[in-house]
């Protein structure tokens, strides 16, 4: 049995206070999104895609804030330029649960060089004015095949540099899920697809949203072992702080595929809130995330 022991958790980190509208519908996989097409909104609240394409954003890796001028802006030449494009790609939905439709965007940054940095932003419709409310960095010359929000989450279907693909043409299958959870952008999920091959974690017990009283069991179970039958755990505060981190074994199931259970005891640390667990499968050959899968949870 690990528990989390109160000497990892600073004594000057409040547990964060989280307002989060129940989501019952939400699984910890949403089906493969196949919206290919978003038609255009019309009534006057709506985000427009026009509004998308002229917003103000914050860029998450060069950390600048341009005005986009029809989905575009830069600045500079040569070894000082700088631009920033929206993809076509996005989608519309509702992201915080006040029933009006958000949106996530699709930001590629170029600092004057071979570099073309992705991130998916989530845009809130403030009366039909786009408002960058989180954000999250994709990686470098990746490419996003599509975009789809239901349920609250944010999926993501996109193409990643494997281990022999040069940066600019990245050929390994990763899906995404993104939540927006107490204002910020959380990956929530991701598998990849190695070898034609899916390699996933799902959080088997307890479900999302749950609360649990300490100590506390979580399960589950990944699709294809990992190097040494390792995982990495980690227990974050809703606003991203981390509270512990380390690792445990899977136990070998049927074929390929692994079960894992971990028992953890918040209550020496004083943790009685939320809490987001994530369960990480990494790459032996470059760190990179194979797989992970969470579990949002309200601790006792």
């Amino acid at each position: 049995m690990l528990a989390v022991m109160a000497c990892n958790i600073p004594s000057a980190l409040p547990a964060p206070t989280v307002s989060i509208p129940a989501r019952s519908t939400d699984t910890p996989v949403p089906p493969t999104p196949t919206i290919t097409t978003i038609p255009e909104p019309s009534a006057p609240g709506d985000l427009r895609l026009d509004k998308l394409m002229n917003g103000t954003y914050d860029t998450p890796v060069y950390g600048h804030t341009v005005t986009l001028v029809n989905g575009s802006y830069s600045e500079g030449s040569g070894a000082n330029a700088f631009s920033v494009q929206m993809l076509g790609i996005y989608a519309l939905g509702d992201l915080n649960g006040d029933g009006n439709a958000d949106a996530a965007i699709i930001l590629v940054e170029n600092g004057g060089g071979s570099g073309e940095f992705e991130s998916v932003i989530a845009v809130i419709n403030q009366g039909g004015v786009p408002h960058q409310e989180s954000q999250a960095s994709l990686g470098d010359r990746v490419q996003i095949k599509s975009v789809n929000i239901s349920s609250g989450v944010i999926h993501l279907d996109m193409l990643v540099q494997g281990l022999s693909d040069p940066m600019c043409c990245p050929s390994m299958p990763q899906k995404q899920n993104y939540w927006l959870i107490d204002n910020r952008l959380w990956l929530m999920h991701l598998e990849s697809t190695i070898n034609g091959v899916d390699h996933a974690i799902v959080i088997e017990s307890p479900a999302i949203w749950a609360t649990v009283t300490n100590p506390f069991n979580i399960n589950g179970s990944i699709s294809i072992l990992p190097f040494e039958n390792t995982l990495v755990y980690r227990i974050f505060f809703t606003d991203g702080k981390i509270i512990n981190e380390s690792s445990l074994t899977v136990t070998p199931a049927k074929g390929t595929t692994g079960e894992f259970s971990q028992v953890f005891n918040l209550s020496s640390a004083g943790i009685t809130d939320w809490v987001i667990v994530q369960f990480v499968d990494a790459s032996a050959a470059d760190g990179s995330t194979i797989a992970l899968g969470s579990v949002i949870l309200k601790a006792h």
